[in-house]
């Protein structure tokens, strides 16, 4: 899911996952496959930002960050699965997935937007968009 809402953010581009092997180790990006979602994109993003605005996603909502996502909730057997993949088109982009796994009735979507919601201003109060080029910044 991150993999798939990173591309999104990219405009189509799938990159290789890697690992630097410290915090500071730098690497270069490398272009796995091009998703052709170009075309729609921006009816996607509009569903993406309502979702966050006025829908399930609704509690993962942060100020002065545009964060476009989507919730699911599932169950079988007892079993629940809940969450939010979702990521940040300003001031930088990011992509946060929350997976809620539990037999809980609070084991949902939008309870996953909400923790997701955290993340984002967690990061926002440690000024981590200040900073832009970061491993985290899944433009590059």
């Amino acid at each position: 899911l991150a993999a798939l809402v990173s591309a999104f953010a990219n405009g189509g581009n799938l990159y290789y996952w890697q690992y630097p092997p410290r915090a500071e180790a730098a690497f270069e990006p490398r272009v796995k496959r091009r998703i052709e979602v170009a075309d729609l994109l921006p009816a996607m993003k509009d569903g993406l930002l309502g979702a966050v605005l006025y829908g399930t996603a609704r509690y993962g909502f942060v100020p002065d960050t545009e964060i476009l996502g989507k919730t699911g909730t599932c169950s079988a057997e007892g079993a629940r699965l809940g969450w939010f993949a979702s990521y940040s088109d300003r001031p930088q982009k990011l992509a946060v997935v929350v997976l809620l796994r539990g037999g809980s009735r609070r084991v949902l979507g939008p309870k996953a937007a909400e923790i997701a919601g955290r993340i984002y201003r967690e990061l926002q109060t440690q000024n981590h968009f200040a900073s832009s080029g970061s491993a985290t910044d899944i433009s590059q």
